[in-house]
């Protein structure tokens, strides 16, 4: 298996786990097994597979054929701090373990009927546990870290390097962070060796924005599914993350040939609509009608675009209706191999073209162009 470049930050595909917990979603083995594979050709660095539980029967199968048929493939397991599920964990041999804990008050006293005190013994005593059966890589979650003290956030940080843990992810359980509450969190942080990450949530559609975000300010790890899918708005997007990384950030870390085919037979499998004009994935996001676009485009297509649409496996497509520009449409008449008509000419068909694509709510194709400007 071709090893990719190493990226200065690194993506966490939670679909597996977070994403089917969409309500009504569920993936079967078999289903898991190709989402695994176009991951792996995605070069995503850690795919976290599911939850560590006996209740998950196929987990234990699912190992085995990472194991088995990708065994370069960095794969996690979400746990409990529960010391079944901690050595379940561990007897499926998994890259890594990501304990999650709640940060929150909230959460420990409403949730769990815990304090404070508790969540930094049951942290050490997980910890050690899952070191002692033999899993040396040990992620901690902070769910809810959003809405926790600070100050507590940054002891339960302290207790999780000082046990031996890798890796904190921060979590926005309830998607109420913003860029620059994300930094803040961050900067709270600095000082620490352990390598941080975000897991953002989408309920106010900052999730992508935060993730990015945190990748510019010290987080090395951010967690994405496909889609977005994930509980109540969802997630940050595996394929905006990714293509943000990959096209603006100039990463080479990740190849995104696949990742349309890979959007598409998700979101099949699941039952989610992709919008025309959803980033990156949607069939129209190169679709262009309006005049003064469609000068800039045909001179140089990236006055208007970000990147080419052959990068994401799209095309480009230029409209004629209403909104159409005399340059626009000369230009479309050369590209039909039509005469190039004089002025005036160029200014009735211009009007001729505009009127019927108003009437007719939609833009003009070519043989409608065509006979418009042959003429009777």
């Amino acid at each position: 298996m071709e090893k990719y470049k190493r990226s200065p930050v690194k993506i966490i595909d939670t679909t597996l786990r977070e994403g089917e917990q969409s309500p009504g979603v569920f993936f079967d083995h078999s289903l898991k097994k190709r989402i695994i594979q176009g991951l792996t050709g995605l070069g995503i660095d850690e795919i976290e597979i599911g939850v560590a539980s006996e209740k998950h029967g196929d987990l234990g199968p699912l190992t085995e054929h990472i194991h088995r048929e990708h065994p370069h493939q960095d794969f996690s397991l979400w746990c409990r701090c529960h010391k079944a599920d901690i050595s379940y964990a561990a007897s499926l041999r998994p890259t890594c373990i990501a304990l999650s804990i709640p940060a929150s008050d909230l959460h420990l006293e409403k949730k769990l009927g815990k304090d404070r005190e508790w969540a930094v013994r049951q942290l050490k005593h997980s910890i050690h546990q899952a070191h002692t059966e033999g899993i040396s890589r040990v992620s901690v979650g902070l769910e809810d870290a959003s809405r926790a003290d600070s100050g507590f956030v940054r002891k339960l940080a302290r207790v999780a390097e000082e046990s031996g843990a890798f890796r904190l992810r921060l979590a926005d359980t309830v998607g109420i962070a913003t860029p620059v509450t994300i930094i803040r969190m961050l900067e709270a942080l600095k000082g620490l060796k352990m390598e941080l990450g975000v897991h953002c949530h989408n309920d106010f559609g900052m999730a992508t924005a935060n993730t990015i975000t945190a990748l510019d300010h010290g987080a090395l790890w951010g967690d994405v599914t496909l889609l977005g899918l994930g509980e109540r708005a969802g997630n940050s997007r595996l394929e905006e993350v990714i293509a943000f990384l990959s096209l603006q950030k100039k990463t080479e870390t990740y190849t995104l040939q696949g990742l349309p085919e890979l959007s598409r037979m998700v979101a099949g499998e699941s039952g989610q609509e992709i919008e025309p004009t959803r980033p990156i994935i949607g069939k129209n996001i190169f679709s262009c009608e309006t005049g003064i676009h469609l000068q800039g485009i045909m001179a140089d297509p990236s006055t208007y675009e970000p990147y080419a649409p052959e990068l994401v496996g799209a095309s480009r497509k230029l409209l004629i209706g209403r909104m159409a520009g005399q340059r626009s449409i000369a230009a479309t008449l050369a590209r039909l191999g039509l005469p190039l008509p004089d002025e005036s000419r160029l200014t009735r068909l211009t009007r001729q073209i505009r009127s019927l694509a108003a009437r007719e709510e939609r833009s003009l194709p070519d043989h409608e162009i065509r006979k418009l400007a042959i003429g009777p």
